[in-house]
């Protein structure tokens, strides 16, 4: 007899896979691609951002350690400011038929000397405005540079010290290794520093920017430690330097009646000698007015732009060794009062920012020096 086949308890109905079809299979292909194109567009915005961002804080770190070195060094400066006669009988040769002459009052002298300026004209062998935008600050400090291992222990020793920005090759101070074909030139932060034992003020008084004279001068080659360049870059990319002697006005005796007076009114052309007599019997400063002087106060604002802005402007400015600004920053800075500093410098922003087109960033400071004892 036959009896039927009945499916097994608990054992489920078994049917047919069902496959994906081609059209699905290319749908799916098609939507991965898109996600990995959208990710790899993301992932290269984010390596492009990254790396701009990258540079421009490795440049700009560069620009704010140049300075804090600058602000540091300067409100170090010195003049060693001393009373003596105003006419010394001691020093007349009465046997040239010069009648002695007696002091009539005591006046402050040093043999030490602050000047700030335009660059070119404070670094005569550093090339014109084109290579030497804005200004340049030169002092005396006791900052212990010396090239003698002698004297590495005295760290108090009075050295010159300046500071502009020049428009240079990196011809000097490139590995031997690198092709002399390939020279880069930048804007750079250049420091004059010479050493303790080749402080020449006091060799020839009557020359006292003798100290001065090899500022802008190129590096040499075949240095040694006691026979090095006096002329160094600091800083590459920074494209303006800017110093603004000034003075507190409540500290002096210039409140009352000062009407619009600034505080920049001692050096409103940005320009200052600690030798000159100027504000004669201003300021409560008497005779000799800011003489023999330091400014209680420096403005110092350092412009820079990044690496790739400086490289984009090599290639397109015709020639790697044609400064890429030309006069235009330079003009911009000295052509206007110290009073519109804050004006000039917006526009300056603007120029980088609208013609150019390149990252920058400004650093500004107001640095008390210490050395500077105002007294009638």
């Amino acid at each position: 007899m036959n009896v039927p086949l009945l499916p097994m308890a608990g054992r489920p109905h078994r049917r047919a896979a069902r496959a994906f079809t081609l059209v699905e299979i290319l749908v799916s292909l098609g939507v991965l691609a898109i996600l990995l194109l959208i990710s790899a567009e993301v992932i290269g915005t984010v390596q492009t951002t990254w790396s701009n961002t990258n540079a421009r804080v490795s440049q700009f770190r560069e620009a704010r350690t140049a300075f804090d070195i600058i602000t540091r060094n300067l409100s170090q400066a010195s003049l060693n400011t001393y009373l003596d006669y105003d006419n010394n009988y001691l020093s007349q040769d009465d046997t040239a038929g010069v009648s002695p002459i007696a002091p009539t009052r005591y006046q402050r002298k040093s043999d030490l000397r602050f000047v700030s300026g335009k660059a070119s004209t404070l670094v005569p062998s550093g090339g014109g405005a084109g290579i030497l935008p804005g200004h340049a600050v030169f002092f005396q400090a006791p900052l212990g540079v010396a090239h003698d291992p002698a004297f590495a222990g005295l760290d108090r020793l009075l050295c010159g010290r300046g500071y502009f920005v020049q428009f240079t090759s990196d011809e000097f101070f490139r590995p031997e290794f690198i092709a002399s074909g390939s020279l880069r030139f930048r804007y750079r932060l250049m420091e004059y520093s010479p050493p303790a034992e080749q402080n020449l003020i006091y060799t020839d008084p009557t020359v006292k920017a003798a100290w001065m004279a090899k500022a802008g001068v190129p590096l040499q080659t075949n240095e040694t430690s006691v026979d090095r360049s006096l002329t160094r870059p600091v800083a590459d990319n920074i494209v303006a330097l800017v110093i603004s002697p000034m003075v507190d006005l409540s500290a002096t005796g210039a409140t009352a009646g000062s009407g619009s007076r600034s505080s920049t009114l001692i050096a409103e052309n940005f320009e200052y000698d600690s030798e000159q007599l100027t504000l004669a019997n201003q300021l409560g400063l008497g005779q000799q007015g800011t003489q023999y002087l330091l400014p209680p106060l420096v403005r110092v604002v350092l412009v820079a732009i990044d690496e790739t802005s400086a490289e984009r402007l090599s290639q397109t400015s015709g020639s790697p060794s044609t400064a890429p600004f030309g006069t235009q920053i330079s003009d911009l800075i000295t052509s206007r009062p110290a009073s519109q500093l804050n004006q000039t410098l917006d526009d300056i922003g603007k120029i980088l920012r609208e013609q150019y087109r390149v990252n920058y960033r400004i650093f500004s400071a107001t640095v008390s020096l210490r050395g500077a004892k105002w007294s009638t």
